[in-house]
């Protein structure tokens, strides 16, 4: 695994979905005692240069954070990186994960994203045995994986990718190749019927994809989907049990018929594994990321309501209208992202998304945003209710629940400042991790000029000043400019103040 992985170098990205923050949140859902994300231990295996642990560990200076991964230079970049931002709570080992044993201690947290599919059959075993003899009592391990039938689809062109570069050996041509029949099978699908269409839309992903995913996801050596059921079978093996998708909405039959759910319920019964299979098999699913725990915790079945209490809140969704009438009896719709949208003419609903709306990117606690809602309807509304209406946006994706308050807002100060750790990613480069955990592209240099500057001492006068003469435009106008993207960086959740 380590040459092709030294040849072509894989960088880490921050996923926010195996984020501390999402599995315990998770976890306290569905009944489990998650350990406080401000106080924990972490371990990623396959951890590239360790960009997806960093930021917590910048975050969580309480936190430890431990990453392996057997290929040496992605390794020695996140060393580098590391010392360059001080943090003294994150390591990262070069190791194989064959050779991780109890000397690492166990973690709160396991984390092993892009990597069962795409190792040989020990090291998948080997892998689920981590998350089993590493993971504390109430510890949640986190592993993706390609699903099957939805693979079927990728394992099409993998296989004509792979025919039409035979004898290729060389990176650069392997990649040339293989993008090269993936633009050839695009064009030849011009004015194919809609019948087809899912082939075109599938090969351009593909195509898509950054080089390096393509090398190494699509085109590597080992190429191994498998079902659902499979995956929670093999976990049973080493004495870990299903928990959750890292994204809970992913387990929602989405906008089927209600006919059809029944039909689904009736076939699995109250197995909620095989519920989800058959869901799997009707989204014709192609990747999963599933949490994991150990098998004589008890979980419950499925969220209950109550414990949103102990969270935070936010939502993207935005209402269709202007502004929301949260009146009785007037149904007002929300819309998020990914299609996920509700509508609702319960005063309560509306008056929670609303607030919760304009918050963005603020995250809001339970306790808050009801007595938020209480002063915008003027009434007294029921905790219980606020609970169940949390619970069911955030089963439909149009929400999101944390265990800890984001520290970005949304609203720009007088004298603005953006995270430390953005500003010194800007400094050094195109992209920058926003405090929600997710990654964004600041390709101009304007932009990550504009970044380094928000360290809190400038007002916009002076952030108008120092721009000034890299725009060459008149000054109101550039004024106007810093205005616009401050408020852009705060809603990408970038500031802090």
């Amino acid at each position: 695994m380590t040459p092709a992985y030294e040849q072509v170098i894989y960088r880490s990205l921050p996923f926010g979905q195996s984020h501390p923050d999402r599995l315990a949140t998770l976890g306290v859902l569905f009944g489990m005692q998650p350990a406080p994300i401000e106080r924990c231990r972490v371990l990623e295996l396959g951890c590239a240069d360790g960009w997806n642990l960093i930021p917590a560990a910048f975050e969580f200076r309480g936190s430890e954070f431990v990453g392996i991964d057997a290929a040496e230079k992605v390794i020695r970049t996140g060393r580098d990186d590391i010392g360059a931002l001080g943090l003294t709570n994150i390591r990262l080992e070069q190791m194989d994960v064959m050779d991780v044993g109890p000397e690492l201690g166990t973690f709160d947290y396991i984390i092993a994203h892009g990597l069962y599919s795409w190792v040989p059959e020990p090291v998948r075993d080997k892998v689920l045995a981590i998350a089993k003899a590493n993971l504390a009592p109430q510890g949640i391990a986190y592993v993706s994986y390609n699903a099957l039938p939805g693979c079927r689809i990728r394992e099409m062109f993998r296989d004509m990718m792979l025919f039409h570069l035979r004898g290729a050996s060389e990176p650069d041509e392997r990649l040339r190749r293989g993008r090269e029949f993936l633009e050839c099978f695009v064009a030849s699908q011009a004015g194919a019927g809609e019948d087809r269409a899912f082939l075109r839309d599938e090969a351009q992903v593909l195509l898509d994809q950054p080089p390096v995913v393509l090398y190494h996801d699509e085109l590597g050596g080992i190429y191994y989907p498998l079902y659902f059921h499979e995956f929670v079978a093999h976990a049973a093996s080493h004495g870990l049990q299903f928990l959750s998708e890292a994204n809970y909405y992913d387990m929602n039959p989405g906008r089927r018929p209600e006919s059809v759910i029944e039909q689904v319920d009736r076939f699995a019964g109250s197995d909620r594994v095989l519920r989800d299979q058959y869901l799997d098999f009707l989204k014709c699913r192609m990747f999963r990321q599933t949490l994991l725990c150990h098998g004589d915790v008890r979980i419950d079945d499925e969220p209950l309501a109550q414990s949103v209490r102990r969270l935070y809140a936010a939502t993207q969704a935005k209402p269709t209208s202007a502004e929301p009438d949260i009146r009785p009896g007037v149904a007002e719709e929300f819309r998020g992202l990914r299609g996920a949208a509700v509508k609702t003419a319960h005063p309560l609903a509306k008056a929670a998304l609303t607030i919760l709306s304009n918050a963005w990117p603020e995250t809001l606690h339970f306790s808050d945003l009801l007595a938020k809602c209480v002063a915008l309807t003027g009434e007294e509304p029921d905790a219980e209710d606020l609970s169940e209406i949390l619970l069911a946006t955030y089963t439909s994706g149009v929400i999101e629940l944390r265990v800890q308050r984001l520290s970005c807002v949304s609203t720009v100060s007088r004298r603005p400042s953006a995270s430390p750790l953005a500003r010194w990613q800007a400094s050094r480069g195109n992209a920058v991790t926003t405090l929600r955990h997710a990654r964004l592209e600041a390709t101009g240099g304007i932009e990550r000029h504009l970044m380094s500057l928000l360290d809190g001492t400038r007002d916009l006068a002076a952030l108008t000043r120092e721009l000034h003469p890299m725009l060459n435009q008149p000054e109101d106008v550039v004024a106007k400019q810093v205005e616009q993207n401050l408020e852009k960086l705060a809603k990408f959740g970038l500031l802090v103040a």
